[in-house]
This record gives C-alpha cells, structure tokens and sequence, in this order.
C-alpha cells in the first residue's frame, strides 16, 4: 500500500507541468514527506475541473456518511483503495461510477522492505518525468453539523511490478503510477468499468523508476520527517546481497 509520499517541487514546477492554478489564496509548499495518516492536503487535479490545482484531503469520506464521527472513522480506511474493486466498494463506488478521477501529483513516494523482525525504509521514484501522477478517486461529504462540503480523496493502488514487489515484499502493492498516455485517458476520456480497470491494473514499468535505501529518520518521532534530509540514501549490511531491491 503506499502511506506516504512527496511532492518536491516548486508551486510554479507543479503549475506549468499540469498547466493548471494552484489557488490564490491557499500557501503551497514542497513537501518532502507526507504521512497519509495526518489526513494532509494535497493539490489534486480532477477530471470535472482539469484547470485547476485544488488542495483536498488524503482519506475518502463518501457522501453518504452520516454522522461526522462516522466520517473520521471511514476516512482512516479509505487512504488507500484496491483498484480491482473500486465499482464494488461501497465507499469508492459511486464516485467510480460517476467518473469522479483525479490525478495525485508526486515526485516519489516510500515504500519498506522487509527482513526478518525488520523494516527497511525505501524512497521510489520516476526517471523519465520528475512529477508523476498516481490515479485517484475524490468525493464530497456534506457535514451534517455545519452545511460544509468537504473534499476528498482516495489514492488507488495495483499490483506490485517486479522493482517495487521486491522492496514491498510482504505486500506485493504499489501506487497507480500513470504513463503519460495512462493520466490524459484517466482524466480526460469517457473509460467504460472495462477500460478503466484495464487502465489501472497495467503498473508503471520498473526500469522506468529509480529506487534507494534511506534513513530510519522518516520512522522518528522527535525529528521531524518533512526535510530534505529525509530523502538522503543510506546503506544497510543486511541488503547488500539483494541488489534487486535497487535500480
């Protein structure tokens, strides 16, 4: 599954490479690493407004939650969604069927590897584009107590291509990384379910991505995560004969 995630770049890289605005009004900032369990906000494309840069949260609250406290409880599970089912779970269903796409700008995310009672931190990212989409879905939840629409999104997931299996051995998932082909038909065309599962279940090509070793820092609670030095390789003895964990 993938929790966690950057978006290195500048709010002018991150404009002009989606040829969308980022909202006046709202501080955009890099981030180095976001932790989808502090429920961040994100800049996300959508396919109902490709023009714009908007900032949603990360955990999908579906409309049909009733209560706020019922929200939190639901979004804590909809981080993440199996692209395989998303038209037969409840909570991504309706906005599958509705074509509510979006796309989830990143320029890496993190994934760990592990060996024996122990995990080992990996940074992955894209060669051939700097910023890359992973496939999402988004929904508004009406807030019963205040009237408010709350946006959010859901990032899907697939199975696992040969790099990224062997660093995230216990689960065998990855990120919906799209091609460039794969984001314009995810956000501009008319999918069938058909061709929307078809889109999602072809994983980004492994000798198209880069992958590291880095620093346990990013597991730390007193420093903090969202720096640049969490990005910094690190080596372990315990890897060093499992050269398929590295491209």
């Amino acid at each position: 599954m993938c929790y966690h995630k950057s978006l290195d770049v500048p709010a002018v890289e991150l404009e002009a490479r989606y040829e969308a605005a980022l909202p006046p009004d709202e501080a955009y900032q890099p981030v180095y690493h976001a932790n989808a369990y502090n429920y961040p906000a994100w800049p996300i494309v959508t396919r109902q407004e490709p023009g714009k840069l908007q900032l949603l949260h990360w955990g999908l609250i579906p409309r049909w939650a009733k209560t706020r406290e019922s929200a939190v409880d639901i979004r804590s599970k909809t981080i993440n969604a199996r692209s395989e089912t998303i038209y037969e779970k409840p909570s991504y269903r309706t906005a599958a069927q509705k074509g509510q796409r979006c796309l989830i700008p990143v320029t890496g995310f993190y994934e760990w590897h592990t060996l024996g009672s122990k995990k080992f931190p990996f940074y992955i990212n894209t060669t051939d584009q700097k910023i890359v989409s992973i496939a999402g879905l988004w929904d508004e939840w009406p807030d019963p107590d205040t009237g408010e629409l709350i946006t959010t999104y859901t990032l899907l997931t697939t199975e696992a291509n040969p790099l990224v299996a062997a660093i995230h051995n216990t689960k065998k998932r990855m990120p919906c990384v799209l091609t460039a082909d794969a984001e314009h038909a995810w956000l501009h065309d008319e999918l069938s379910e058909t061709d929307a599962l078809a889109l999602l279940a072809e994983s980004y090509p492994a000798d198209r991505m880069h992958s590291y070793s880095i620093s346990k820092r990013i597991t730390s609670r007193t420093d903090p995560s969202d720096v640049p030095e969490v990005l910094a390789p690190a080596t372990y003895p315990e890897l060093s004969k499992n050269p398929q964990l590295f491209a």
